[in-house]
């Protein structure tokens, strides 16, 4: 039996959707980032995450969003735990608390939440019935590098000259006719996220012959079972990413940005994107992107990334799911609307970096109140989203405002603050 209000929101971040088989380093590195979540409850929602909830960062939430977390339901284990959210739930003994709320809100739609959906009752947010398996199976495939490549070319979007190769002597025999002319070439796991897998081979005349670059990219890696696909490596002036959603009437944007990479892994971003001749193409883009979706019955946010050089654009992928940026979108519009506050787009940069400062997250949130940075009446404020110090010892930050020259300034002055490098 659920209740008439109220809202699970499920951070099923490790699944089978992003990555085949997620290793315990990638699972544990994105299950430590889960307590993002609390920034998005609201009284009577449970919240399920894979990484513990410590009591400095639950007061750090309630007190910035004027909230009484002692109305949120939080499922959290003691340890960081990389595994699909379902399986804590379940160790937790958490399932009736879970299904005490009538809408479940997923990270991803996956296989394990569609059934839970359909085992419980529960309203598969924002589905008004449990999408079916065809849909399902359109979500798995275009999360996929080959099956996006393939969708995209036949929307008739550019892509990257490249190929799909499913054994590393394909892979091999691929990259020497791709780079025959070309300087380098990259080269991704097909059912990958977050840059995981990805390697870049080189042909120069300093490099290794490209069968003994890819042999020591597997060596280092594993061969996955889904195979690779490879590109030509680009010279992009900016990467940058359309946000949107899809409802039963159509698609609509919902932000843009700027993508920040480092060794080709996406860090953070800088919202909204930087307009410039070719905007309006790459919306129409991620529009039609949204269209193939719309058509086979997906509802909820996606996200289009794109690689722009040389007056040119390519797609790159399309991440069908919720993001990273999807809730720093939603929680700089909560922190508009608490300050009463209402202007669009909204300026904010977003980034993950390591600091040389000494101070722990407690500390950290000190220092920034101190320092005027957390001012929710200033032209820019900083929050820090979650505290990941001790599994990776970096920062995540998320700085907001009125304008970009603000968000610039308040980003320049953290900076220094916490030594960011």
């Amino acid at each position: 039996m659920t209740s008439a209000t109220g809202r699970t929101l499920l951070a099923n971040i490790v699944n089978d959707v992003m990555i085949e088989a997620a290793p315990p380093s990638y699972a544990r590195a994105m299950a430590a980032v889960t307590p993002r979540k609390l920034w998005l409850a609201a009284p009577g929602d449970c919240v399920v995450t894979l990484a513990p909830c410590p009591p400095a960062f639950r007061d750090y939430v309630a007190r910035t969003l004027a909230l009484d977390l002692g109305g949120v339901d939080i499922v959290a284990p003691d340890t960081i735990r990389g595994i699909h959210a379902l399986d804590v739930v379940a160790a937790l003994g958490a399932t009736a608390r879970v299904t005490a709320r009538p809408s479940l809100v997923p990270f991803v739609v996956d296989t394990r939440v569609t059934a839970f959906a359909r085992a419980t009752g529960m309203r598969l947010y924002p589905y008004d019935t449990v999408p079916d398996d065809g849909t399902v199976a359109a979500v798995r495939r275009i999360n996929t590098k080959q099956g996006f490549r393939r969708i995209a070319a036949g929307l008739g979007l550019p892509v990257a000259d490249g190929g799909y190769a499913d054994q590393p002597e394909s892979l091999t025999a691929g990259l020497e006719q791709l780079l025959a002319g070309r300087r380098a070439a990259i080269v991704k796991v097909n059912r990958s996220s977050n840059g995981h897998g990805t390697f870049v081979v080189r042909n120069d005349a300093g490099s290794p012959p490209v069968a003994q670059q890819v042999r020591r990219a597997i060596a280092e890696q594993g061969a996955p079972r889904c195979g690779w696909v490879y590109e030509e490596l680009l010279p992009f002036d900016s990467v940058p990413s359309v946000e949107m959603n899809v409802t039963a009437t159509g698609v609509s944007e919902f932000y843009s940005c700027d993508q920040r990479s480092v060794d080709n892994a996406w860090t953070g971003m800088t919202t909204p994107a930087a307009r410039g001749r070719l905007s309006g193409a790459l919306t129409e883009a991620a529009q039609r992107i949204g269209g193939w979706l719309l058509a086979h019955g997906y509802r909820g946010i996606f996200d289009l990334d794109c690689g722009v050089f040389e007056g040119r654009y390519v797609v790159t992928e399309a991440n069908v799911r919720r993001t990273g940026g999807t809730y720093l979108e939603e929680l700089v519009g909560r922190l508009r609307r608490l300050a009463g506050v209402e202007h669009k787009p909204s300026y904010w940069h977003a980034d993950v970096r390591r600091g040389t400062t000494r101070l722990d997250f407690a500390a950290a949130v000190g220092a920034l109140e101190r320092a005027g940075l957390t001012d929710p009446a200033a032209g820019a404020r900083v929050l820090l989203p979650v505290d990941t110090l001790r599994t990776d010892g970096k920062w995540r930050y998320l700085v907001c405002g009125t304008d970009a020259g603000s968000v610039a300034d308040a980003e320049r002055e953290l900076t220094g603050l916490l030594e960011l490098v």
